[in-house]
């Protein structure tokens, strides 16, 4: 058995050897990480997007005078 210090557990090995066993390990035992794409917009964005364009016209109704 190895020792795998990414995620503290113990993993086996075969007859590949340990570089081989830790590679297979970590392809099954940890996920890929996320692919990055464009941001999400949630609904919440939406209305904070809003109530900055309300001050800012609120703002500049005022300043404006």
């Amino acid at each position: 058995m190895y020792w795998c210090k990414h995620c503290d557990c113990a993993y086996p090995h075969g007859t590949e050897g340990p570089s081989e066993a830790l590679r297979k390990h970590i392809r099954d035992h940890h996920a890929p990480p996320p692919e990055t794409g464009p941001p999400v917009i949630t609904g919440w964005h939406i209305v904070i997007g809003l109530l900055v364009l309300a001050a800012l016209a609120w703002i500049g109704r005022h300043i404006g005078r």
